[in-house]
């Protein structure tokens, strides 16, 4: 079974990032990895300190940038 992974930049990336894969825990495995480098580096940039509620947010747009289909239905 293929299982294909949609990240984009921001919600008008007309270029997402996509990489294709043969289990579901190996692309589960890297949706966690490239959120949590996502969310470190913005964690990294930021001259303030993250509040809890902010960084939930922030981990919720993450998320919402990533789609993970199997054999062309959104899972």
């Amino acid at each position: 079974m293929r299982y294909r992974v949609t990240i984009a930049v921001d919600s008008l990336d007309p270029n997402p990032e996509v990489t294709e894969f043969d289990f579901f825990d190996d692309a589960e495995d890297f949706i966690h990895d490239s959120v949590y480098q996502s969310m470190q580096s913005l964690m990294s940039q930021s001259p303030y300190i993250i509040e809890k509620e902010e960084y939930e947010q922030l981990l919720e747009q993450e998320m919402s940038l990533i789609h993970l289909e199997k054999r062309g239905t959104i899972v």
